[in-house]
């Protein structure tokens, strides 16, 4: 299944961009269960996961909800869908369903608790639209709640060219195909202008010098890697050339390199 928005998707997916994810999830778990903790109980709830990749905050949702309760994840990419309907079983979780879908389109569920955004608004071009189609999926009192990322916070220390000119790269591929890689700042706005009520957000920013954290801008880069070619931003050889010199400074012991800035932001559908 494609779409107009599915088409301008920058990251690769399949089990490469799963393998990325799996990554981007172990270094945010704890800042995504503190945020899913503040609408606890979630026990016997129906939760939607809307462009739920591989599954990790679905699952993590489908434990929170119990065997009472019933997590709907929905993406186009099919091989991570797999992925994630695989993992599900070898955890033993059978409360979670994964389901080829279309974000912009009609969504299967229009009963749920609560909505969870992470990572998908940077994508689409009109973010309204898809805050519409959570609107429209929770009942009345249903939670959303939204992560996404603004890179022009990404910091690293001591000042690299490299790292520089990758957040440049990304923030220049992800425009060149209707996306928002500054997004997360204008969450609140855009919940309010969906209808929500109660907005609140937080900020979370992820930094360190050593383990997970400072490989997912070298996994990132490889992963938009054939974007940013047919796009034109860097020839091959550019590409190749930036991607040594990135990872020579993230294996370094003495660097330190952050995530973009996370906007965590929540409202109530009145």
């Amino acid at each position: 299944m494609t779409s107009p928005e599915s088409e301008k998707y920058i990251i690769k997916g399949g089990e490469q961009g799963r393998a990325r994810l799996a990554v981007i999830a172990r270094v945010l778990a704890p800042t995504t269960c503190s945020l899913l903790d503040r609408f606890e109980p979630l026990r016997g709830m129906i939760a939607v996961d809307v462009g739920c990749g591989g599954g990790d905050v679905a699952l993590e949702l489908a434990r929170r909800v119990g065997p009472g309760g019933r997590v709907i994840g929905l993406d186009l990419d099919e091989p991570k869908l797999a992925l994630a309907r695989d993992e599900a079983s070898r955890c033993g979780i059978v409360n979670a369903e994964f389901t080829n879908a279309d974000m912009l389109g009609a969504w299967p569920v229009n009963d749920a608790d609560l909505a969870n955004l992470r990572f998908v608004l940077t994508h689409v071009a009109n973010p309204g639209e898809l805050l519409q189609r959570a609107h429209d999926a929770l009942r009345p009192g249903g939670v959303v709640v939204v992560e996404d990322i603004d890179y022009g916070g990404q910091f690293c220390d001591p000042p690299s060219a490299a790292v520089d000119q990758y957040c440049d790269v990304y923030v220049r591929t992800a425009r060149q195909h209707g996306g928002n890689p500054f997004v997360g700042r204008s969450l609140v706005r855009l919940l309010e202008s969906a209808g929500f009520s109660d907005v609140d957000s937080c900020l979370v920013q992820p930094y360190g010098r050593t383990g997970d954290i400072k490989q997912v801008a070298p996994l990132t880069l490889a992963a938009i890697g054939e974007t940013i070619r047919s796009s034109g931003t860097l020839s091959g050889e550019e590409l190749e050339q930036l991607a040594h010199e990135l990872q020579v400074f993230t294996d370094r012991e003495d660097t330190t390199i952050s995530f973009p800035r996370i906007f965590q932001a929540w409202g109530r559908k009145r």
